[in-house]
């Protein structure tokens, strides 16, 4: 017991000391730490027990010790019954995450969380487990149903996980925020956009976007507010981190097809992401190009040939000339790859009817370009008929030969809620008049009125 007992009265001293990084040496929570290998053999016949770790805890805080040795002992364990078996592992670091987080989650009136000195040992064994849950996943025989199936594994790590984001997200009181500011002490709430990555990254995963929107929303209600958060604890706040939450919140914009709201949070990454960090920076572009193409803003080819991103060429030159068979194309061949980067959908739902529109303009433009003398705000919806008929000709699209003035009626209707043209600040209102003879449809024209 002499190596285990001046290991726990190494590990009582360090944690009483409230320093983060010799927390986080001192505890071993994977083979690789140095301790692990002393440690190991001498919990062999022997793993303390919580009130023999409690007496050797004298430097704890005495509200702290019950739930300190606990942990210990969690830990110990954790150790001693480590030997290759991935299962084993994983319900074993569970274990050792839950006694954490109560520790973690100790609070008084007076000076809130007692513990914040566990923000990055929270974070490494929130990552160690997330690792393990994988591993074990994979290796599970059970079926689902059943409580070690894949995806059993799969949400208790989840839940774990929320467990300490529900710490580290927690609300502190102005005078308490303030107090604590003057003292320059350590917060949990630091190590919130850590673990919401982390927990991001789980919700992508397993397509929880529910759980993933109820995530960015405890940012939204933040007290203070994380503005004020950053403002004042940047320095204390890895940008990487702040980067990477700023990154799965437009994500999350995008598969939810709210591309203002993914624009906004791209943006927001874009701004503050390292001109170094070339693949963090790539990997940002490649979600915000289909946003911006919807929304207006087409990127520059330098731009496109900096970050080795020449896939984007064809959707954009089919974009912008209004060549609906070419975007069709580019969106089938590109299937797979759009997909993998959560684009595709935001591309089918709401690009085509932008195409249309970019395609009437052209046809629009090159009419007036070609009839100088045409009245103006008034073309005959012929020419729109005869414009697209030209544009599907040959392409082998459902629309080829089979094109009608209804179905020109019904493109210019479907386009009449998409009023914000690119480029400008030009408000577009499309009316469609159709004149009836003998209850036929003799003619057509679209008015076009725009206003500022």
């Amino acid at each position: 017991m002499s190596i285990i007992s001046e290991y726990i009265k190494h590990a009582s001293v360090v944690f009483a000391s409230g320093n983060p990084s010799n927390l986080i040496a001192s505890i071993p929570i994977e083979p690789s730490h140095p301790f692990w290998r002393s440690l190991k053999p001498a919990l062999l016949n022997h793993v303390p027990s919580v009130s023999e770790i409690v007496a050797l805890s004298s430097p704890v805080s005495p509200d702290a010790k019950e739930n300190f040795g606990a942990f210990m002992e969690s830990v110990l364990r954790n150790v001693s019954a480590a030997n290759g078996d991935s299962m084993g592992e994983f319900k074993s670091l569970v274990i050792v995450l839950t006694t954490a987080n109560k520790l973690y989650s100790q609070t008084t009136p007076d000076t809130g969380h007692l513990h914040a000195q566990m923000n990055p040992l929270i974070l490494s064994l929130c990552k160690r487990l997330y690792m393990l849950s994988e591993r074990a996943a994979k290796a599970s025989p059970h079926p689902p149903r059943h409580s070690l199936s894949p995806r059993s594994i799969r949400d208790q790590t989840r839940q774990v996980v929320e467990k300490s984001m529900q710490v580290a997200q927690s609300n502190v009181q102005p005078g308490l925020w303030d107090e604590q500011q003057a003292n320059g002490r350590a917060l949990v709430g630091d190590g919130a956009w850590a673990l919401a990555n982390l927990l991001w990254r789980i919700y992508a995963e397993r397509k929880l976007h529910t759980q993933a929107s109820a995530l960015g929303r405890t940012f939204e209600n933040m007290r203070p507010t994380e503005e004020r958060r950053l403002a004042a604890r940047g320095h204390l706040i890895r940008l990487t981190d702040v980067c990477q939450s700023y990154y799965w919140r437009g994500r999350l914009g995008v598969v939810l097809l709210d591309a203002r709201g993914a624009k906004y949070w791209f943006d927001k990454a874009w701004s503050i992401c390292p001109s170094s960090a070339f693949k963090q920076r790539r990997a940002i572009l490649v979600r915000l190009i289909p946003v911006n193409l919807l929304l207006g803003s087409l990127p520059t080819t330098t731009l496109l040939q900096t970050y080795n991103l020449p896939q984007f060429l064809p959707l954009i030159h089919a974009f912008k000339t209004g060549n609906i068979p070419a975007w069709r194309r580019e969106l089938r061949q590109n299937r797979d790859w759009y997909r993998a980067r959560n684009s595709w959908l935001l591309l089918f739902e709401r690009g085509e009817i932008l195409v249309w529109r970019n395609l009437f303009r052209r046809i629009l433009k090159e009419y007036y370009l070609s009839n100088p003398s045409a009245p103006l705000n008034r073309c005959p919806t012929s020419v729109f008929l005869n414009g697209v008929r030209k544009t599907f000709q040959g392409s082998g699209e459902a629309e080829d030969g089979d094109i009608t003035l209804e179905d020109i009626i019904v493109a210019t209707a479907s386009m009449v809620d998409h009023v914000c043209l690119p480029f400008s600040c030009l408000l577009v209102k499309v009316q469609v008049l159709m004149y009836y003879r003998a209850s036929s449809l003799v003619s057509s024209h679209i008015q076009i009125k725009t206003s500022r």
